[in-house]
């Protein structure tokens, strides 16, 4: 059972989900973002109180239903990754799949593909809204721990929403006064977005992440999001079957999908080649299916309803990504 102060301090986050929720409503996603970054005070307690409630579930005596879920989306995404990379060879099962897929579309093949050509001692994690780096004694990871107001010492400040991407020959972090000052293009094994996407106030946000961790991302590699979701395993399987088709536009095709209690884990690859995830998402497309990445709490928001046709496209409309020519994506030898 919950105790007083656990319960307080999840009110504490529930109100400030719905601060920001409230301030995006009223004056838009991009204008309430700016506002809210500039909030260092209720930052510091919003992050104050994330490390707090996670010190309490995974203290060592904890053996609650609570603290067991808390723990378990960690554990979950260390054996993941564990598995993808090194003990069951994943990486090049999903490889495989692609390869016959575009062998079985009529004017495709591989010859644009592009490869993990090898999986590295460690693998470079880049954990996003990281809050205390929970993965930092994992031996098998190099981590890059950033959030917007860092819980702990270890872990870089940063906006991802508006950090800078580079693409170097050879590729760094770059940082200043322990702040992220841009990040490089394809480095990354694997992105986590634990319990990310929720705290951002609009669709279109999400898909901003989504669309960096793809440029961030080495070929083959890897994107974790975990979810929070307290439903029964099929009450949002439109809304979950939505997010795959937005991320096939993105060039991601979904390889692992677990419901957890209060929690959905999802894993999307970066595909060998953007065509292939593509191709899926027009050949799976269902009728009410959008490009968007919508979450539950968007429905008690008017200025979260899918935006009229008459306003401009979107950089990340799906009809400006399928349009991409692949010349359009970089290629480099890895």
């Amino acid at each position: 059972m919950a105790t007083n102060e656990h319960k307080n301090l999840a009110n504490v986050v529930k109100s400030f989900h719905e601060s920001l929720r409230h301030l995006c409503q009223q004056q838009g996603a991009q204008e309430a973002w700016k506002k809210h970054v500039k909030q260092r005070g209720r930052l510091k307690e919003y992050a104050t109180a994330m490390h707090k409630l996670a010190q309490i579930w995974e203290d060592k005596d904890n053996t609650s239903k609570e603290g067991l879920e808390a723990r378990s989306r960690i554990k979950w995404t260390i054996e993941f990754c564990l598995a993808y990379f090194y003990t069951e060879l994943i990486y090049l099962e999903k490889r495989s799949r692609e390869q016959r897929l575009l062998d079985s579309w009529t004017g495709f093949d591989c010859s644009q593909c592009r490869y993990m050509k090898n999986v590295p001692e460690k693998i470079k994690v880049l954990d996003v809204g990281s809050c205390f780096n929970p993965f930092a004694k994992v031996p098998y990871f190099e981590v890059t721990a950033v959030d917007l107001c860092p819980a702990t010492d270890d872990v870089l400040q940063t906006d991802f929403l508006n950090v800078q991407i580079k693409s170097m020959e050879n590729p760094k972090v770059g940082f200043e006064n322990n702040t992220v000052t841009y990040l490089p293009t394809i480095y990354y094994e694997c992105v986590v977005f634990s319990l990310l996407l929720e705290y951002m106030p609009s669709s279109e946000q999400r898909i901003n992440c989504c669309s960096k961790a793809y440029e961030l991302l080495r070929p083959e590699g890897i994107l974790i999001i975990i979810t929070p979701d307290s439903d029964h395993v099929g009450r949002n399987a439109a809304l979950m079957k939505n997010w795959r088709y937005t991320l096939n536009c993105l060039g991601f095709m979904r390889i692992r999908f677990e419901k957890l209690p209060h929690i959905t884990c999802l894993v999307f690859r970066k595909a060998i080649d953007p065509r292939i995830s593509e191709k899926w998402s027009i050949l799976h497309k269902e009728s009410y299916m959008t490009f968007s990445l919508k979450i539950p709490q968007d429905s008690k928001s008017k200025t979260l309803a899918v935006p009229s046709r008459k306003k401009q496209k979107s950089a990340y409309s799906p009809e400006v990504i399928l349009s991409r020519k692949m010349e359009d994506y970089p290629r480099v030898d890895l």
